[in-house]
């Protein structure tokens, strides 16, 4: 079969043994660029699930991907919000259950998603000139085990990319603890209302 264009076709071989799975853990220091462990959303794909999905059926799609966050589309496609693996385990969906009076099983990820007008972002600008201290450092102060990272592209917020908190800790051997005292009051009167 001629070539086209002048490209040719690489040798192809059979495997003997199966091989083994990179490993794509790399450590870091605090005092590297923020963007050596920033997820680009340009580059890697992004898992969404319907806001009507059931929440055992987001962590079998999260296992499946790898991953322990999704984001979630509404009725249209648009983004509505997002769901962890912690959030889905954790205690709110059994709140949720129980102030709904419905079964766990009846829960969707709307339920118990954290709405778009609820996310804390930062600016691709501001994680350009950044260390990987600093995300750190701003992961503690705001209680987030994600932070995401917008940009301003001709006149519209897009969602570029995000940090995880599993993946500095890794990366950088330590532990990123909440900072306890910057939780506001609204939030502890909403934890004990619930109680």
């Amino acid at each position: 079969m001629p070539h086209r264009h002048g490209y040719k076709s690489l040798r192809v071989q059979a495997l003997g043994l199966a091989p083994s799975l990179p490993r794509v853990q790399r450590s870091a220091q605090p005092h590297e660029p923020a963007l050596s462990l920033l997820t680009d959303l340009q580059q890697s794909p992004c898992v969404v699930a319907s806001h009507r999905d059931g929440l055992d059926a987001t962590l079998h799609l999260m296992m499946r991907a790898g991953v322990r966050m999704v984001f979630v589309s509404g009725a249209d496609g648009e983004l509505v919000g997002m769901v962890t693996a912690e959030d889905l385990q954790g205690e709110r969906p059994v709140l949720r259950a129980s102030n709904q009076q419905v079964a766990h099983r009846e829960l969707s990820l709307a339920d118990i998603m954290v709405p778009v007008t609820a996310w804390d972002t930062v600016d691709l600008a501001d994680v350009r000139t950044a260390h990987l201290g600093d995300i750190a450092a701003t992961l503690h102060e705001h209680n987030l085990r994600y932070l995401l990272v917008t940009q301003k592209k001709q006149g519209a917020t897009v969602l570029r990319g995000l940090f995880s908190a599993r993946r500095l800790e890794m990366a950088m051997n330590t532990t990123i603890e909440p900072d306890l005292h910057s939780r506001n009051f609204a939030e502890l009167g909403q934890v004990l209302a619930h109680h």
